[in-house]
């Protein structure tokens, strides 16, 4: 059934769905969202800190405002400003797990789909065109779906983004979800500082209530004249959102803060702070993806402004720009320019008078099919293995991304003491922290100074002058990782573990598989773990490149050789070096 309607910013016309797609459509994105949104924990060391802060702020009730989890940054500066959500994943996972922070993670997903969903129904927009779009956003979140708090910034603005939607163009009289704002905005503000985009958004939309109240004939898109007392009171909400940002517990400093943490120099080094433009990202999904937005969000921007709705245009021309800055920020530009898109292409085109390819019901059943397909895939991880991504459906920790045997080796042999110093390398400190408590790192991803992130780089990658760094910090133990060893193994000459194997006098490897080493220092403290643990011959460096202690030890202690291989490969059977090296000498476990 067709009919016209003329309230504005809705579709021309709107299209009744057989009410089997009007239950089924839905049902199939919120299905895969909650089956692409369930995998295991991998590759992420975030998680893990922000774990432990919880735990912190949990036990001890103080939100601390110095570092307390590193040995040599303890009592620099620091403020843990998403100790809500921090708080929030502790809390749930000491009652759940971690099979229920990846609901929890599912049920965010879900929901912010679901909003887009609801208020595309209630504008009666395409449903071959909102569903095409919500697809299209799945895969510009793919690279998000992680338990971090950006999950929370992304639901928040999606929620923010609906009742806009709902306040302008559904009801604006007697209108409750509007009141919600500055609750929304509180809580935002200690969750996550993609609050500041929120603010950015709210911005937009009174300086668009503004220009429709003074030039309605101009610019009021909304479907009832805006009065005086409409403006002033979602005037009166937005202060009260701007004044709920202070309430924190570091106030106005918290985002002194974060600014000055965003302008530190190696926030050039890390991954999703980079232009989304940089080579690193060339031939990725992602970036295919993120272009289709640009050229999506060109066209919607045009539409917009033809319409002159100022709320509209604006915000996508804003976070278009932004999203040039970062890899990070194209993740809040794709999540909110996809309503905006549906929109706009919902009134380019679906006209009254025309047929439209868009309407054509055959197109549903495919998107149908598509969807639980992909489901059925994912169910195996078959389609991550198909993709060759690094990615599992389940639940818990994927444990063979993170050095969890040689953390265990450390655990069990009670080898870190309250006061040990280690040396860790930058993606496995949250896990160190959260995996033995009491411990203490080096360095982790919070990133907390230049000074800390540089002295590691300059060691790890034995830069000039590292030896006397290394000297310096007066190491007990070393935790090495890598989790891409065995397919680079070139990191084992140029890291410090060569630096290492070079000084096994005073540094003994006492564990080792295809991603992790743990050295420990020889002295009397550890003369018993090094007595029964050692590997004085048998590891990938001596192996791959310095050959000559391994050659010389088949002449002068063949049976120490077997035994460290057969030590080896009993807990690491599937191991690529141990394996190697067990077929080159002939060794049978």
């Amino acid at each position: 059934m067709v009919k016209k309607q003329n309230k504005s910013f809705k579709p021309a016309v709107i299209y009744t769905d057989p009410i089997i797609y009007k239950y089924l459509m839905p049902a199939s994105i919120l299905i895969l969202v909650l089956f692409i949104t369930t995998f295991k924990i991998s590759g992420d060391d975030d998680i893990f800190w922000h774990l432990e802060i919880g735990k912190f702020v949990t036990e001890n009730k103080v939100i601390p405002s110095t570092d307390v989890f590193g040995f040599y940054t303890k009592g620099q500066e620091w403020i843990p400003f998403e100790w809500g959500f921090d708080v929030l994943a502790y809390n749930i996972y000491k009652f759940t797990g971690y099979a229920g922070l990846s609901v929890f993670r599912s049920i965010i997903f879900i929901f912010i789909f679901y909003l887009f969903i609801r208020i595309s129904e209630k504008l009666k927009y395409n449903s071959f065109i909102v569903y095409f779009i919500l697809l299209l956003m799945i895969l510009a979140l793919f690279e998000r779906f992680l338990i971090k708090p950006q999950i929370i910034s992304y639901l928040f603005t999606a929620l923010t983004l609906y009742i806009f939607l709902d306040y302008r163009y559904i009801k604006r009289k007697n209108n409750r979800l509007i009141y919600w704002l500055p609750i929304i905005f509180l809580l935002w503000a200690n969750m996550h500082m993609g609050v500041l985009s929120g603010m950015v958004l709210f911005t937009f939309f009174i300086i668009s209530e503004i220009a429709a109240f003074l030039k309605p004939t101009i610019f009021n898109t909304a479907t009832s004249p805006i009065t005086k007392k409409d403006l002033q009171r979602i005037i009166i909400i937005y202060l009260a959102s701007i004044a709920v940002l202070l309430i924190n517990p570091h106030g106005i400093y918290t985002y002194t803060y974060v600014y000055s943490h965003l302008n530190m120099k190696m926030m050039e080094d890390v991954f999703e702070w980079r232009s989304p433009f940089n080579k690193l990202f060339a031939g990725t999904m992602y970036i295919y993806i993120y272009y289709t937005y640009i050229a999506s969000t060109i066209i919607s921007m045009i539409y917009f402004i033809r319409k002159r709705n100022i709320f509209s245009g604006l915000t996508l021309l804003i976070f278009l720009l932004l999203s040039f800055r970062s890899a990070r920020f194209t993740i809040d530009f794709m999540l909110i320019s996809s309503i905006f898109i549906i929109i706009a292409l919902d009134g380019l085109l679906i006209h009254p008078a025309k047929k439209s390819f868009f309407r054509n019901r055959a197109l549903k059943p495919i998107l149908i099919v598509i969807m639980f397909a992909v489901v059925i895939l994912l169910s195996g991880s078959n389609i991550y293995k198909y993709l060759n991504y690094d990615r599992e459906t389940g639940f818990g920790v994927d444990k063979k991304n993170y050095p969890a045997g040689a953390v265990n080796f450390l655990k069990e042999n009670n080898i870190v003491q309250p006061d040990s110093k280690p040396f860790n390398t930058y993606g496995c400190g949250g896990y160190l922290i959260w995996e033995i408590p009491g411990a203490m790192n080096f360095i982790d991803s919070r990133g907390l100074s230049d000074e800390i992130y540089y002295n590691f780089k300059t060691i790890n990658n034995k830069l000039p002058g590292f030896e006397q760094k290394f000297e310096s910090y007066d190491f007990d133990y070393i935790l090495w990782f890598y989790p891409k060893l065995p397919w680079n193994n070139i990191e084992l000459k140029t890291s410090i573990l060569s630096y290492l194997f070079k000084n096994n006098e005073k540094w003994k490897l006492v564990y080792w598989d295809d991603n992790s080493f743990v050295f420990v220092r020889n002295d009397n403290r550890n003369k018993n773990i090094i007595e029964q643990y050692e590997y004085k011959f048998v590891n990938p460096y001596y192996y791959i490149f310095d050959k000559e202690p391994l050659k010389n030890a088949t002449y002068t202690d063949p049976q120490r050789i077997v035994e460290e291989i057969r030590r080896n490969y009993k807990f690491n059977p599937d191991g690529v070096f141990i394996q190697a090296m067990a077929k080159s000498f002939n060794v049978k476990p």
